[in-house]
């Protein structure tokens, strides 16, 4: 057991950094995205024409934080999944089934990651650029390599190991509870340590 518990704080840990690595690389993303528009449009008011490159630039952004931010919704569990099928069984195989779809999702994601690499490569090796900026475009489709990689990672992480899978938010649920931001702001282990305290445990 105590081995086991080791693996799970190493896991939670190593989950923490990623969510926050990912957190990261959004706002970083978001704000490149924002400013680049932003700018544009103050220049087409001023001088009467737009920023060169600014849209392209702007679409870069929405790109990373497109495909970075999967793996944002996957670490809340607010990532999209039918629902239809959750009845048909017992609620004894609903564990067994939500290890079967993370172990699912991770292949389809790991498939569409080693897509994405070899169109970067082919991008790479042919040294295709952009129309506009004349920019390499195979830094934008590791991106979605990457993003789609992490995913994968991270579902393999869940079907291992179940007990660091977030709990889905409902259905219709816009916002998460106090306890489910806490965790997703600080991270399982700071939320956990908390939680032992309010109940007069020690964590």
């Amino acid at each position: 057991m105590g081995h086991i518990g080791e693996a799970m704080a190493a896991v939670k840990r190593f989950l923490n950094g990623l969510r926050i690595l990912e957190q990261s690389l959004c706002f970083c993303a978001f704000m490149v995205m924002a400013g680049a528009l932003i700018y544009d449009v103050l220049k087409r008011e001023i001088t009467g024409s737009g920023a060169f490159g600014a849209p392209q630039v702007g679409v870069i952004g929405m790109i990373v934080v497109s495909y970075i931010g999967i793996g944002l919704a996957s670490a809340a569990g607010s990532h999209y999944r039918p629902r239809f099928a959750d009845r048909l069984l017992p609620p004894r195989f609903d564990q067994a089934l939500s290890r079967i779809g993370d172990l699912g999702f991770a292949i389809f994601c790991a498939f569409m990651s080693y897509i994405a690499i070899e169109v970067t490569i082919e991008s790479y090796d042919l040294n295709d650029v952009s129309p506009v900026l004349r920019n390499p475009i195979w830094p934008v489709q590791a991106t979605i390599a990457a993003g789609f990689g992490l995913v994968a990672f991270r579902h393999l992480l869940f079907f291992a190991f179940p007990a660091v899978r977030p709990a889905p938010q409902e259905e219709g649920s816009e916002l998460a509870s106090h306890e489910e931001a806490e965790e997703i702001m600080h991270g399982h282990d700071a939320y956990d340590a908390e939680l032992a305290v309010r109940k007069g445990r020690q964590p």
